[in-house]
């Protein structure tokens, strides 16, 4: 059987994740959508090169060559700004210092003519160490590394080879859908062309819901918005946990609006989170890449697990879930007006049609190009 650790925060993952990256032997395959050259970058990138494992491979997704700490590269503001032309300058050193000591690099959905390709990311967050993989929503940047967020570490051998043939066809530029089921533990590779179909497992386990549903996530929208609704309309106790800092404040202001009417409770954390998770039951935990929003739902390429096992849930419940509404404040602190709500699901539905179109999704990766 699987065994799972939770590792709540980046400093209890890169202690773990380090140590697996220094004892692989076999292969080290790491995937991120953000990698940058600060302190919490160039920390995995030494790790990375610094391992001796026989295969050594990076996946980054192109939203790194245009957009770091935040902030979009090729800005006046940004290239005015010499702390962050620095970072630039180190984040491209990282990646070339990476080839020069013969680990493979790839890029992953290059943003291509006018950026027009620039919307369909590459959104999963994965390390392959031997017989070990961790999995969730923490990126490899200062700014992510600052934001409460966790990754789950597996141990198991066939766990790990489903995510490292992943990893495999999305560096061959195949990635594709697929999902798998070991054990108590339910595995989802999605492409972003056919996520409805990987997502109908989630809204299953929603729709099954009898007593309570605690859900995490900055992001949260339709249609997993929706789906909570329903389980709170048959009577299921449904709270959403929610940054008031958010830093894409229009979703916030969706959150409130819509928790308002649909009879959802909202908590406010002070600080900006990426943690994304749901339990079910006390049961069922679901987490993963995926914040549970319309982008990750139409066009994002996830990485999602569901765990049936209560134990893993009580933990989560614990050390995350419990500790985090203990601070956390009411829906009022957020600020709000009669139309605030309103105005941001009209934009937040216009960008969902805009996704929905049926737009051709390009999946594919090219060696890394400073």
């Amino acid at each position: 059987m699987a065994k799972y650790t939770l590792l709540v925060g980046s400093a209890a993952f890169m202690a773990s994740a380090a140590a697996d990256m220094a004892a692989a032997r076999r292969r080290l395959l790491v995937q991120a959508m953000t990698f940058e050259g600060d302190e919490a970058g160039l920390g995995v990138g030494r790790s990375v090169l610094a391992s001796p494992a026989a295969d050594r491979r990076v996946l980054v997704d192109d939203y790194t060559r245009f957009v770091l700490s935040d902030r979009f590269v090729y800005s006046p503001h940004s290239l005015l700004d010499a702390d962050f032309r620095a970072e630039l300058k180190a984040t491209r050193a990282m990646f070339e210092a990476m080839l020069e000591g013969g680990v493979g690099v790839r890029v992953t959905n290059p943003a291509g003519t006018l950026l027009l390709g620039f919307p369909f990311r590459n959104h999963k967050k994965l390390i392959v160490s031997d017989n070990a993989a961790y999995l969730g929503g923490i990126n490899f940047s200062d700014h992510n590394f600052a934001w409460k967020d966790l990754m789950l570490r597996v141990d198991d051998a066939r766990i790990t080879d489903l995510l490292a043939a992943d990893f495999d066809a999305t560096f061959q530029g195949r990635g594709r859908s697929w999902r798998a089921r070991l054990g108590d533990i339910a595995l989802y590779g999605l492409d972003g062309r056919d996520n409805h179909q990987g997502f109908g497992d989630v809204f299953a386990a929603i729709e099954a819901a009898r007593r309570e549903i605690s859900v995490v996530s900055p992001y949260l929208t339709f249609p997993f918005a929706d789906a909570l609704a329903r389980a709170a309309a048959r009577g299921v106790e449904v709270t959403l946990l929610a940054p008031l800092a958010n830093n894409k404040p229009t979703v916030r202001d969706y959150q409130v609006w819509f928790c308002a009417r649909a009879g959802l409770r909202l908590r406010l954390t002070r600080e900006m989170i990426h943690l994304k998770a749901m339990v079910i039951d006390e049961a069922t935990l679901v987490l993963g890449s995926s914040n549970f929003d319309f982008v990750s739902y139409r066009i994002e390429e996830e990485l999602l697990a569901i765990v049936s096992n209560a134990e893993l849930a009580a933990d989560f419940r614990a050390r995350v879930l419990e500790p985090m509404l203990a601070d956390a404040l009411p829906d009022s602190a957020a600020p709000s007006d009669r139309w605030r709500g309103r105005r941001a699901a009209v934009l937040l539905g216009a960008a969902d049609s805009v996704l929905g179109a049926g737009l051709p999704i390009p999946r594919t990766s090219v060696p890394w190009r400073g």
